[in-house]
């Protein structure tokens, strides 16, 4: 009988870029925020993902070849501009987007980071250069992990699976992950919590087409916006608030710092 497994498919908006707040005062485009998220799936739901995915891609492109791309949905731009000048199709793509959701019905973790009132809190940390990347996986990790403990199966393991972007960014992430797995964290001393972790991060290019890596990236944005911006209307959002890892604490996979 094969090991029960969960993927986690991590994705990021904003930066890990730190700055002192005379240089936001001066700069206020510049990001304040680093948000992961990640979309907690099982394995025996990856083939209807990607046969969804494959499905909704010929009907709106007739290739299945297109990858969805956050940003790029967001802008209309690329193979998306179609949205552009058709609106009603962005609106049916959103509407089959979030049922595609509900039928895979993902376990959401997410941990965002305020920079700006990170560096105000823990001046410190501006000074050392400490990286808020690391930290919000961290954070990640932990509440990852605490999934994996809760299922009922002590066989069940849990992958993660990382888009490739820069040497430096996939290195940070790929040493953090072994010294979480080594040493555990602050809240979590020594390593047994975090046993279910496979032994290694994964790393795939973009052009694989990968279905759980863009429907991360797809839900990355709304939590960001959200704390970026929790006044402002969300409607993505608050579609995806039914899916967040409740954990001990009814939303406990959704860590935004610091409070």
């Amino acid at each position: 009988m094969p090991i029960p497994t969960f993927t986690l498919y991590l994705d990021e908006s904003g930066d890990d870029i730190l700055y002192r707040d005379e240089d936001l005062i001066r700069n206020p485009e510049l990001e304040t925020h680093c948000t992961l998220v990640g979309a907690v799936i099982a394995n025996d739901k990856k083939p209807i993902l990607k046969s969804e995915f494959k499905l909704l891609k010929e009907t709106f492109w007739r290739t299945d070849e297109v990858i969805l791309h956050s940003i790029d949905i967001r802008h209309k731009k690329g193979a998306f501009a179609l949205f552009y000048y058709k609106p009603e199709l962005y609106d049916s793509f959103k509407i089959e987007m979030n049922r595609i959701t509900r039928v895979i019905a993902p376990s959401i973790i997410c941990s965002s980071l305020n920079k700006r009132l990170w560096v105000e809190k823990f001046p410190k940390k501006l000074f050392f250069e400490d990286d808020p990347y690391s930290q919000a996986f961290v954070y990640l990790l932990e509440r990852y992990a605490h999934f994996l403990n809760s299922q009922t199966d002590p066989a069940v393991r849990g992958k993660i699976l990382v888009e490739k972007r820069d040497s430096r960014k996939d290195k940070i992430l790929r040493e953090t992950y072994i010294s979480v797995k080594q040493d555990g964290t602050q809240y979590f001393v020594g390593n047994s919590h975090f046993e279910r972790l496979s032994e290694k991060i994964e790393f795939k290019a973009k052009r694989m087409n990968i279905a759980g890596l863009q429907l991360s990236d797809y839900l990355c944005y709304p939590f960001y916006a959200n704390h970026k911006n929790p006044g402002r209307e969300n409607k993505h959002y608050e579609f995806l608030e039914q899916f967040i890892y409740p954990g001990d604490h009814n939303r406990y996979g959704h860590k935004k710092w610091p409070v």
